[in-house]
């Protein structure tokens, strides 16, 4: 899957802008706030219906705008797809398919896959276990239709559950409104954490083979799966701590409490980890999350590399260009204050490329 063309209207600070890509890597270069990041992000957009950096589609519209439109065209086996998304600041967002309009948002996912590797990603180490949650169910979202239909049905029942809860006011409630949102909610959370377990099978090997690529050391890196649904049932843990949930206003166990435990020779990561080996450990992840789309959907993902000479050392950006640059990866865009660093690194390697320049006020240069 390649992207050929994009077009921006609206979308951040870009009031309008036309990029065409070639199917190597294109550099997209500029100073700070010129929108490079911006130009990556509507390309994560137009795979997943949402911005890789905010949840919220409204902070993303230009200042004074009531409305962003992304248009995309991309290739896949020789043939065309367009996908374009309109999102009003008043009214329903839609998403379209070569002119015609998805029922729903979550059919389009899937269709497209991305992996952005920015400077913000470290906060998969540092950040609360909802980052790493966020990370396991982009990847699984973007392969398996049956774990987003599972964790779409998980989230709505559990929003209901939570919302009873507060409606009760630390309350006892009668234990029937329980069980009808329970009945739904039970079996969807079964399934998201049974998919998530087999998910790091697979996915551990293809971690620890990334991480020993870019980190050219012998360091054993690890990943644990940990989750509530471990050693009991999620109707068990529900009926245990309904009192307690109770005095809460929300629901206290259940797969949106699973975290991931990074691990370096068997000590955690956060805690024992120099900033090099984190840097090497995130890296690694999102390697592994580009291998892990090609085996499941046997088409390369677009890479999206924002800023990265700027946030991590030399020889690790070296390791990194050198890995993706092989025949192993697909298209890629580069964003980057200084032009010359991506010159030199596609210079090096004789790879098809294209490069932008953006201005300080986001305006098309070169």
């Amino acid at each position: 899957m390649e992207l050929l063309r994009l077009h921006l209207l609206n979308y951040r600070n870009h009031e309008a802008l036309t990029l065409e890509f070639c199917s190597g890597i294109n550099g997209i270069s500029g100073p700070n706030g010129a929108g490079k990041t911006g130009i990556l992000d509507a390309v994560h957009y137009l795979a997943n219906c949402k911005s890789y950096f905010n949840g919220l589609d409204a902070p993303l519209m230009r200042h004074g705008s009531d409305f962003f439109t992304l248009r995309g065209i991309f290739s896949s086996e020789g043939k065309e797809e367009e996908i374009v998304i309109h999102a009003p600041a008043q009214g329903k967002k839609t998403v379209k398919r070569n002119g015609k309009a998805y029922e729903r948002l979550t059919d389009h996912i899937g269709l497209l896959q991305t992996v952005m590797i920015a400077p913000n990603d470290v906060e998969l180490v540092w950040g609360g276990s909802e980052e790493r949650r966020r990370f396991i169910d982009l990847t699984l979202s973007q392969t398996d239709r049956f774990y987003l239909e599972s964790l779409v049905r998980f989230r709505q029942s559990l929003d209901q559950r939570n919302a009873l809860l507060k409606a009760l006011k630390g309350k006892p409630a009668d234990p029937i409104l329980f069980e009808a949102i329970e009945h739904r909610l039970v079996p969807a959370g079964n399934e998201v954490c049974r998919i998530r377990r087999d998910f790091f099978h697979e996915f551990t090997p293809l971690f620890e083979a990334a991480y020993e690529g870019i980190s050219g050391s012998t360091e054993r890196a690890g990943l644990e799966y940990v989750s509530n649904l471990e050693h009991h049932s999620l109707q068990q843990l529900l009926d245990e701590n309904r009192q307690k949930d109770c005095f809460l206003e929300r629901t206290s166990r259940g797969p949106h409490r699973d975290d991931v435990v990074f691990t370096l020779n068997g000590y955690p990561l956060k805690r024992y980890g120099s900033q090099g080996q984190i840097k090497s450990f995130v890296l690694a992840l999102k390697v592994a999350q580009y291998r892990y789309f090609f085996s499941k959907k046997r088409q390369k993902p677009i890479l999206l590399l924002d800023d990265i000479f700027e946030k991590i050392d030399e020889e690790r950006a070296e390791s990194l260009m050198k890995l993706v640059s092989s025949g192993d990866f697909g298209q890629i865009i580069i964003s980057d204050t200084h032009p010359e660093r991506v010159r030199a690194q596609v210079d090096e390697r004789a790879i098809e490329s294209r490069f932008y320049a953006l201005d300080k006020n986001g305006t098309l240069i070169i």
